[in-house]
């Protein structure tokens, strides 16, 4: 009897785990910006923000929203290593943000940034916020970890998408591109 109460719970919590893997996968990801980022002409990344097609746009225009489900997916043109990732993270956001204002995600941020592996020319890494499942960081398909907190994934989205932009410019040409999109979206 013992066997099968704990094969009941295997089975149970594959169950839920196939779920949640299956909710990350039925989304209608739309591409809905691009941008590639050169120095002199040499491509250093190509990004693109994805947003589920079936979804409205938030009522107050924020893509940050925690009800909103978005992703952004980076193609590099060189190597860049996984220290260089932190230190532009963190960098960011405390250009951004105060230390109190940072303080209550501190944890997340650096769980986050433990995440971070080195690339080489052509390794993509893929950050998606899904509601009820998380913030999720891939490197080429391997999943390295999701954050569950959505207060801490909008801070760290706020990287590439808020008021801690590496590229204020890469930022606001993907918010105008993205309203733009979501607008013809909503209209077919």
């Amino acid at each position: 009897m013992r066997k099968l109460a704990g094969g009941w719970r295997f089975v149970v919590v594959m169950t839920l785990l196939a779920g949640v893997a299956g909710t990350a996968q039925a989304l209608n990801w739309q591409t809905v910006a691009a941008d590639t980022y050169k120095l002199l002409w040499k491509e250093i990344t190509y990004t693109e923000l994805q947003v589920d097609g079936e979804q409205a746009m938030p009522a107050e225009g924020d893509i940050l929203t925690p009800s909103y489900a978005k992703q952004i997916v980076i193609r590099y043109g060189l190597s860049v290593s996984a220290e260089r990732f932190r230190k532009l993270t963190d960098d960011s956001l405390a250009g951004g943000y105060s230390e109190e204002e940072l303080a209550p995600h501190r944890r997340a941020i650096d769980t986050f940034n433990s995440w971070y592996l080195g690339v080489e020319k052509g390794d993509k890494y893929r950050l998606s916020w899904q509601p009820g499942v998380g913030l999720s960081l891939h490197h080429n398909e391997t999943h390295l970890g999701t954050l569950a907190d959505a207060q801490a994934a909008q801070v760290i989205l706020s990287v590439w998408l808020g008021r801690a932009a590496v590229s204020e410019d890469q930022r606001d040409s993907f918010l105008r591109q993205w309203r733009s999109a979501t607008n013809r979206l909503a209209e077919n």
